[in-house]
């Protein structure tokens, strides 16, 4: 009988600690109404590593958003620049169009003034006829040195020189056995080149070939 009692008593210290150790396992696992952890528990142990997250990527956007503002600025700078590029070079355009003959002007006001002596000499009634000739032959030929200067040249038409059809304009052909077909016979009105450029053809008759 008495073992008996011993051995019960034993059983029961062996259940009662089972009973608590099952007791602690549910106190950690199971609900929080069972004693356990919660999720909002959970939520609060994972809140300040979401709060660094969110404060990087507003420090992020804050760096963008000042990138974007500095490269909205910088385009706006070199937009206006270029337009004011454009306006400089557009007037400069029109000002070396409007002054691109200011060279050519200043040496023909040097021939201008040889005219202006050479009609106030030929007003007066005593001037001499010859010496009138040979200042206006004088005027001229200072005129062409002033225009050969700026790359002008008198296309070569004298008579007897084949016509060339890149150089001279035919306004008449003459059938004549005085000079060889395709000659130049006359000159109505002397060709120009500037600076190897034909700018107007000489205008010439041309011989052909007599009717037989």
């Amino acid at each position: 009988m008495n073992h008996t009692k011993y051995e019960n008593e034993v059983c029961a210290e062996t259940d009662s600690a089972e009973s608590c150790d099952d007791s602690a396992f549910m106190s950690e696992c199971i609900p929080e109404e069972d004693g356990g952890t919660t999720l909002e528990d959970g939520a609060a142990n994972a809140g300040p590593c979401a709060s660094e997250k969110s404060g990087a990527l507003a420090d992020e956007n804050a760096v963008l958003l000042k990138r974007v503002e500095d490269l909205t600025s910088a385009y706006l700078t070199l937009a206006a620049d270029f337009e004011n590029y454009k306006k400089r070079t557009q007037k400069h355009m029109e000002d070396v169009k409007k002054f691109a003959s200011e060279p050519l002007m200043i040496d023909m006001i040097e021939v201008a003034d040889n005219f202006e002596r050479a009609i106030v000499s030929a007003e007066k009634e005593t001037a001499d006829k010859e010496s009138l000739m040979e200042g206006v032959k004088n005027t001229y030929r200072q005129f062409m040195t002033l225009l050969e200067s700026h790359g002008l040249s008198k296309i070569s038409s004298d008579p007897g020189t084949e016509f060339d059809p890149h150089l001279h304009e035919s306004v008449a052909q003459i059938p004549t056995a005085e000079f060889p077909d395709e000659t130049i016979m006359e000159v109505f009105k002397p060709g120009y080149t500037l600076n190897a450029k034909v700018i107007r053809p000489a205008a010439v008759t041309v011989s052909t070939e007599p009717d037989e």
